[in-house]
């Protein structure tokens, strides 16, 4: 952003009425609700059921019966999307032609107008990218001359502007987006086509951002041509678009290559176009999806598109403010905004940045950079930004998701909204935060989050003499179990507890998928080789379980590279495992070339290692944890919890009080606080990676290491090749003890230092640091698990798979828990009991 920008004011609702849609109705029968917060209708809005239905049942039938059979079983449905498209629009059914995308429609609609050299094209500086470009090609190639139209101080076309250019010379089109893709401007398109009419001159309404959630009547705004997507907010599938053409300019426009669908072929060398609109149409066309679009235009109907307009304006409008509000942040839209979409940046942040971030906290929608609407961005000195585009199925805890995690961002990249003097959305308590002013420092494990106040530490379940509280939300419902704290091993349980069918609810002090606790980042080891068996039926389990999430989510979550692992030829305990073998120096320098032992130093290869990929694993586990029923509530701390028969009482930091049957506890660097009797057996160390310089092609990527350790003087040093477009990434496993509650600054020089050392020692090929994090390891003596009934209270369980090996079996862990809970014993886990810690069998 190379200008200031302006906060903008919101216009008025596009309708007068307030009724609102049934949102928890929206939501239920829109399945990607439960994937996270989805702000993204301006691009490609989730779809319904019923559309989906629609789609599979007609391909369904094609594979049955053909396509040509289907769709003439299909025919009165196809008609009747046509009908629907025609009443959403305001027009005769024989001027709607469905076409593959706006695009399609726009070049089909322009090419028909048949424009010529010194023709006068009248644009809005609103325009897309596509019909921009179609539009600058004609003036390169044809010799048209295209006019951009002047914006009024509120970011609209300035009507007096366009009224003296419709008066200066003869003009062939008139065309504006009634709403841009950069911003939640709605352009005057009534004003535009009385001015357009007045002077005889086709307008050319770009709906594609409209439609769905303004009502748009072409005979209301004037217009002769409209183009529109069903992808957006008309929750149609991708794939499908309209073109609407009015008589009695219909007659006169003639497709530039009539196809089968709008021409009959009537002699040897003549043809005649069909009398309707569907001579813009191809034969060719998926009936499937022009059906799901009929299924998307049927639900809009039953709502009606004044109240969703209605709906969609106050909560585009909540949204503005409440971010607006937010340091560092600066709301994009110009004054003349309304409807749906809001659009924002942020200091010092690339908006694809800040998508990224977003997308991690599972708030999803996208970042518009200005080569989408270069007329409207380049003036307001914009190069990108942040779009938020609201729906029927968005509702306040969406909205307080999405501030929240700006909020998140910002405070991580340096504002502090306390001395901001800013209110915070959330009310629950939050813990204290830190200014990390490294620019490049990254912190892939736990970061500190934005508080109005420090969050109270967590009052252990057993109190002699318990605190006043004030008097709590009780709720009568008991669940099967609840899990606290969403990390790689509770958003585990909360899958498989959630696949058995179980009530389960998950909490988590945080957004769903945050950089706070011990889970996130990008990257994580696997391997086989382990210095002890009572490890091997764990690790086979393990791999097996990785598969079926894989399998389970459709994504590829293990990259397998094969392993290195070295220490010293005199170590007691040398690691082994199932597959693995002892290597010399020199065969390992065969396998990884990348990598120097030092002398007196061997190896275990274990061919089945490799890479996870972190962040996608949290998404699966929470994302198939909802599709089985799961219930999450983010940003809920867990104040205290306290035993009750054969129940457990949970106390929230929003003032509720919720019941179970089994408590499973999940909650890494905070496990001291959620159960005392484990803190001295407990301690959080502060752990430094970084990224170095390495060529990906070279020696230090994927041809020449793996994933390895060595045992070094300066602690043991861990990591992956140059695989991701970062560098080669290392660690130290060791570090100084650190509160879970206190900043965490970026990693200093001194600790930067250490770790290149002995990075030099080992991979001579790697270059300086490029970027640095810091992460929490929960470490106990024995660097054994904790996984097991919280001694004295068989109804809550603790898993604490932590001391920096544990993040590989978070699938096993969550399968193991969800036995626990049900009743399924499992000896096999006896070695990692907690009651081993009290009685002093950790070694």
């Amino acid at each position: 952003m190379s200008a200031p920008v302006t906060t903008g004011t919101t216009a008025a609702p596009a309708s007068p009425t307030t009724r609102t849609p049934d949102v928890a109705a929206e939501r239920a029968r829109t399945p990607g609700c439960a994937t996270g917060h989805h702000f993204n209708a301006a691009g490609a809005a989730l779809l319904a059921d019923a559309t989906v239905d629609a789609v599979i049942d007609h391909l369904r039938a094609e594979s049955l019966s053909g396509g040509y059979e289907a769709a003439k079983h299909a025919a009165p449905a196809l008609d009747a999307v046509y009908a629907r498209t025609a009443r959403l629009l305001g027009v005769g059914p024989d001027e709607v032609a469905l076409v593959e995308s706006a695009t399609a429609g726009w070049q089909r609609a322009v090419s028909a107008l048949r424009l010529r050299p010194g023709d006068r094209v009248l644009a809005a500086r609103s325009s897309y990218v596509s019909c921009a470009l179609h539009l600058l090609a004609a003036e390169r190639d044809l010799g048209v001359r295209v006019e951009l139209l002047p914006n009024a101080p509120d970011g609209a076309v300035d009507l007096a502007a366009l009224e003296a250019a419709l008066r200066a010379s003869p003009t062939a089109l008139v065309t504006a987006a009634q709403v841009p893709t950069s911003s939640g401007l709605v352009e005057p398109a009534a004003e535009i086509g009385a001015l357009a009419r007045a002077h005889g001159v086709p307008f050319l309404l770009d709906a594609t951002q409209s439609l769905g959630q303004l009502p748009v009547d072409m005979g209301a705004i004037g217009c002769d041509l409209l183009i529109g997507t069903g992808r957006k907010f008309l929750r149609a599938p991708r794939g499908t678009g309209l073109l609407a053409v009015r008589r009695p300019l219909l007659e006169r426009l003639a497709p530039e290559a009539p196809d089968v669908r709008g021409a009959l072929w009537t002699a040897e060398r003549s043809w005649e176009l069909v009398p309707d609109a569907k001579r813009f149409e191809l034969w060719e066309a998926a009936h499937a999806l022009r059906l799901g679009l009929g299924a998307a235009l049927a639900a809009l109907d039953s709502l009606g598109v004044d109240m969703v307009a209605g709906h969609l304006a106050r909560l585009a409008a909540g949204l503005r403010e409440r971010l607006a509000e937010l340091p560092g942040v600066h709301i994009t839209d110009p004054p003349a905004a309304g409807g749906a979409i809001v659009t924002f940046v942020l200091d010092g942040l690339d908006a694809s940045d800040v998508q990224r971030e977003l997308a991690e906290r599972r708030v999803h929608l996208i970042a518009v950079p200005a080569g989408h609407g270069r007329w409207d961005m380049d003036p307001r000195g914009l190069t990108k930004v942040v779009r938020a585009s609201v729906h029927v199925y968005n509702d306040q805890s969406d909205l307080d998701a999405l501030v929240e995690a700006v909020r998140e961002i910002v405070r991580a990249h340096g504002t502090d909204v306390r001395a901001a003097g800013r209110r915070t959305v959330s009310e629950a308590p939050t813990p204290k935060a830190d200014v990390r002013d490294g620019p490049r420092a990254v912190t892939e494990m736990p970061t500190p989050h934005v508080a109005t106040s420090p969050a109270p530490r967590v009052t252990p379940h057993v109190s002699a003499s318990p605190a006043p509280r004030a008097t709590p939300r009780p709720t009568s419902r008991c669940h099967d179990a609840i899990v606290v704290g969403l990390g790689v091993h509770g958003s585990a349980a909360l899958h498989r507890l959630a696949a058995r069918g179980l009530d389960v609810l998950g909490l988590e002090q945080y957004a769903s998928v945050h950089e706070l606790g011990s889970s996130h980042g990008a990257t994580r080891m696997i391997r086989r080789a382990y210095p002890h068996p009572d490890w091997d039926g764990l690790v086979d389990t393990a791999y097996r379980a990785w598969a079926e999430l894989e399998e389970a989510s459709k994504i590829q979550l293990l990259d397998i590279t094969g392993g290195l692992y070295a220490a010293p030829l005199d170590r007691p305990d040398p690691l082994r495992g199932p597959g693995c073998r002892q290597v010399d120096p020199e065969e390992a320098a065969r396998i990884f070339p990348g990598l120097r032992l030092p002398a007196g130093f061997g190896a275990v290869h274990d061919p089945g290692a490799g890479i996870i990929d972190a962040r996608e694993t949290l998404r699966a586990q929470l994302a198939l944890a909802e599709r089985s029923g799961a219930r999450v509530l983010d940003r809920t701390p867990v104040l205290d919890w306290q035993p009750d028969g054969d129940e457990v009482v949970v106390r929230t930091a929003d003032n509720r009080e919720l019941r179970t049957r089994r408590l499973v506890l999940c909650t890494g660097p905070w496990t001291a606080t959620q159960v005392p009797s484990l803190a001295q057996h407990l301690t959080v160390t502060r752990i430094v990676n970084a990224y170095f310089a390495a060529d990906p092609e070279g020696p230090l990527g994927r041809s020449g290491l793996g994933s390895f350790s060595v045992d070094l003087p300066q602690g043991l040093l861990y990591g992956f090749p140059a695989a991701d477009g970062r560098g080669l990434k290392a660690g130290l496993d060791s570090g100084p003890a650190w509160d879970p509650d206190a900043p965490r600054p970026p990693a200093s020089a001194d600790e930067l230092a250490l770790l290149a050392e002995a990075v030099a020692q080992v991979l001579p090929g790697a270059g300086p640091v490029t970027e640095s994090l810091t992460c929490l390891y929960t470490m106990t003596a024995d660097r054994r698990f904790i996984v097991g009934e919280v001694p004295g209270v068989p109804q809550v369980l603790v898993a604490s798979a932590c001391s920096g090996h544990g993040f590989k079996f978070g699938p096993a862990i969550g399968e193991a828990l969800a036995d626990l809970v049900c009743g399924t014993a499992r000896p096999d886990l006896e070695f990692l009991s907690p009651a081993r810690l009290l009685t002093g069998r950790d070694r």
